[in-house]
């Protein structure tokens, strides 16, 4: 028992004392050794630090601008949706105010064109008919006329025979008395009356036959013209306006054709397509644009300072801007405009789900440095002379 004692007394922590020196060698002798590693690219010195000075003094203000075209860029949507039928565009070409950009399939609105341009035939050839009808009406007012003078001229005639064989009759009948005529010629006399009674009532019916005729002649004739003033009828201003308003259908069939073709709305550079031949052009617009379009020009930045340095800034101060990955160039920038109304602030990817907590002044600067950006969209790291500066 104590031998076993002295055992657990001494020989325990012995061992357990020599595995922490030996613990402790081997950490010391594995230590890692750290060595130097250069940053992936020189950091921005800030303009107070600048080797050339600059003028900014110790106030500055540091923020993230983007290069956009002059006037920001235009996102080109569809007028109609539909399939893409061909792409005209190609990404870096400069294009003028009304090249094609893309077409949308328009064998439908083409067959409607075609179909409007029939109606609009038919309907002139209706009018042309009718205003070819003019003379033929006028001709049948002038005959209707010239049967009323024969027919009156024949019931005049007629009246004067009766009359004639009237004073005949009262003749006879006088005369008759004194028996110097038979009575079988008063009656025949009688009946040369009766029989000049129906002549003139055949004359006037027939007067008044020839005046409804000729009423008849010129209502259908006004209904075509004013044979006073020569002014259209109510039957050709028909006509005109079924030609009128065929004529405007047609233009509006015209004018969705059109609509197919995509025109480039000002003169610029073509800065993305993302339609192809055969693809579904939507009429609303994509978040990135069917083709997206921009001025040619000085290439701008649009800056966001945070709200909480808003009041530090002055639109005289001076400022320049270094592009992400080379510091050592620094741009003078020219202020071109500030956007008075403060937004929210977005992220790099400038969806509205990257929305955060934080309100920012957006201002436009145009390169003052000639600087020929690679792309559109390119950061620079941005720093503005402060209110407070030196």
């Amino acid at each position: 028992m104590s031998g076993r004692s002295t055992l657990l007394s001494w020989g325990l922590p012995l061992v357990g004392a020599t595995a922490l020196a030996a613990g402790i060698y081997l950490v010391a002798t594995n230590r890692p050794v750290g060595t130097e590693e250069k940053p992936p690219r020189p950091p921005i010195t800030p303009p107070a630090h600048a080797a050339d000075g600059g003028g900014f003094g110790h106030g500055f203000i540091g923020a993230l601008g983007v290069s956009e075209p002059p006037g920001e860029p235009i996102a080109i949507a569809a007028h109609v949706a539909g399939i893409v039928d061909s792409v005209d565009a190609v990404v870096g070409r400069d294009v003028h105010r009304g090249d094609v950009l893309f077409r949308v399939d328009g064998r439908r609105a083409a067959a409607e064109v075609a179909a409007r341009q029939a109606q609009v035939e038919a309907a002139a050839a209706d009018m042309a008919s009718l205003r070819a009808t003019i003379p033929t009406r006028e001709a049948a007012v002038a005959s209707a006329q010239a049967a009323l003078h024969s027919t009156e001229a024949r019931a005049a005639e007629a009246e004067a025979d009766l009359a004639d064989r009237t004073n005949k009759l009262r003749l006879g009948e006088r005369l008759l008395k004194t028996a110097v005529i038979s009575t079988e010629e008063v009656d025949n006399r009688r009946f040369a009356v009766q029989q000049a009674e129906a002549r003139v009532a055949t004359a006037r019916a027939s007067s008044a036959e020839a005046r409804a005729m000729i009423a008849q002649a010129k209502a259908e004739l006004a209904r075509l013209a004013d044979s006073e003033t020569g002014a259209p009828g109510p039957d050709v201003v028909a006509a005109e306006k079924r030609v009128s308003v065929a004529s405007r259908e047609l233009a509006k069939a015209e004018t969705d054709l059109g609509q197919l073709t995509v025109t480039s709305p000002i003169d610029g550079r073509i800065l993305q397509v993302n339609i192809h031949p055969g693809e579904f052009a939507p009429a609303s617009v994509p978040s990135e644009g069917l083709v997206v379009l921009g001025r040619t020009g000085a290439a701008h930045l649009r800056v966001q300072i945070d709200e909480v340095d808003i009041p530090r800034f002055r639109p005289t101060g001076q400022a320049w801007a270094s592009p992400r990955g080379n510091s050592s160039v620094r741009l003078p920038l020219k202020l071109a405009l500030v956007e008075p109304l403060v937004v929210p602030k977005t992220g790099l990817s400038g969806r509205s789900r990257d929305i955060i907590d934080t309100r920012v002044l957006q201002v436009v600067y145009e390169v003052d440095g000639g600087y020929e950006s690679p792309g559109i969209g390119q950061q620079f790291d941005v720093f503005i002379q402060a209110a407070d500066g030196g």
